[in-house]
């Protein structure tokens, strides 16, 4: 994993909105003002809301589309791959 996750450019903010917005189980939610985000964080990532979306299901989309891309793969190599269980 890395030690520092490096900052999302701005140019892939409305793609991770868009996702989020794919995935919202409710229209009105008053912690998020009905965005289905609460804003962004240090990092320039995109936080979900966690009770108007379904966040599991933004991950797997996300990670999908990190993995679909050239740049954000090179950017973030395999810090959005899920962790395999290892057997002790």
């Amino acid at each position: 994993m890395l030690d520092k996750v490096a900052r999302l450019p701005d140019k892939y903010l409305d793609s991770a909105k868009s996702i989020i917005k794919e995935n919202r189980s409710k229209t009105q939610c008053k912690a998020c003002y009905d965005r289905g985000y609460i804003g962004t964080n240090q990092d320039n990532m995109v936080v979900p809301c966690s009770k108007c979306v379904n966040v599991e299901e933004v991950m797997i989309k996300w990670r999908e589309y990190v993995r679909n891309d050239g740049e954000l793969t090179a950017l973030y190599g395999d810090y959005f791959e899920e962790e395999e269980e290892r057997p002790e």
